[in-house]
């Protein structure tokens, strides 16, 4: 099982590199109507010279160490983003089994399925983030909806009773609350209106109020250390924008299968 889910994972990395790279170019009104740009209909091709690729030229992480990750056809440089997206989703694929917190059953592998599916979306929404500093509404819309359903079967399949519900609305309070708090204090200039819609799903996910605070807190450690470490190497600009999308949604991750450990560990620790 760990086997297959590494190598799917890896696939739809793959897949996530089209997505994110298919996405925006279709944001230009020239290539709205364009079918080659289809996520379901489009062939593979190069980013560079647009030639359809080859089944060889696809091989996940494979193809680019063949190719020393240059084009077949243009010669051109592919960038390293796409064998690192791939191998990151294959791992998370992995790490989501061997950390899975839900005792497996049948209800339980549905859920897996639909967090699989969320955590491509993810991957994919902070790759865009990264690249082009802004979060598609459409991706953030579908994973607060596959959010939302995976929270509504975790609910009717394993007796959970109304308080569980409200955890989770505190959890969307407290971290879309907050974020869209300082958003319209500092009208957009703090922080982006993308990261309060994802911050909905990442609360419905990650539990209760105290999760969601520690999903922030991560997330602002690691923001300033990104912004320290550029600091030290000369990098960083006053004007300079740092993609917090991503940010949020690793520290997601680590409150969905650590949460409650880091949480029983501080209460411990401060008595």
């Amino acid at each position: 099982m760990i086997f297959i889910l590494f190598i799917l994972g890896i696939i739809l990395g793959s897949f996530v590199n089209a997505l994110v790279w298919r996405l925006y170019l279709k944001t230009d009104p020239k290539n709205k109507n364009n079918t080659d740009l289809s996520i379901f209909r489009g062939r593979s091709m190069c980013p560079t010279c647009k030639h359809q690729l080859a089944p060889f030229d696809l091989i996940p992480i494979f193809s680019w160490i063949y190719l020393k990750g240059r084009c077949r056809y243009c010669h051109k440089g592919i960038s390293i983003q796409y064998p690192i997206i791939e191998l990151f989703t294959g791992l998370l694929f992995l790490m989501s089994y061997v950390y899975w917190p839900i005792n497996f059953s049948l209800w339980s592998y549905i859920l897996l399925i639909i967090w699989l599916i969320v955590l491509v979306i993810f991957v994919s929404l902070a790759l865009y983030d990264l690249k082009f500093k802004i979060l598609p509404n459409n991706l953030v819309y579908v994973s607060t909806f596959l959010s939302l359903v995976f929270v509504l079967i975790y609910y009717l399949n394993f007796n959970q009773t109304s308080g569980y519900l409200l955890t989770r609305v505190f959890g969307v309070v407290f971290s879309s609350g907050i974020f869209y708090f300082i958003y319209q204090i500092s009208n957009g200039k703090w922080i982006g209106g993308g990261d309060v819609k994802l911050c909905f799903a990442l609360g419905l996910l990650i539990g209760g109020p105290l999760e969601a605070i520690l999903m922030l807190f991560l997330a602002s450690v690691l923001g300033c250390f990104i912004s320290f470490t550029l600091l030290l190497l000369g990098k960083f600009k006053s004007n300079m924008t740092i993609a917090f999308g991503p940010l949020l949604i690793i520290s997601t991750l680590v409150c969905f299968f650590f949460g409650p450990h880091i949480i029983n560990w501080y209460t411990n620790l401060i008595g």
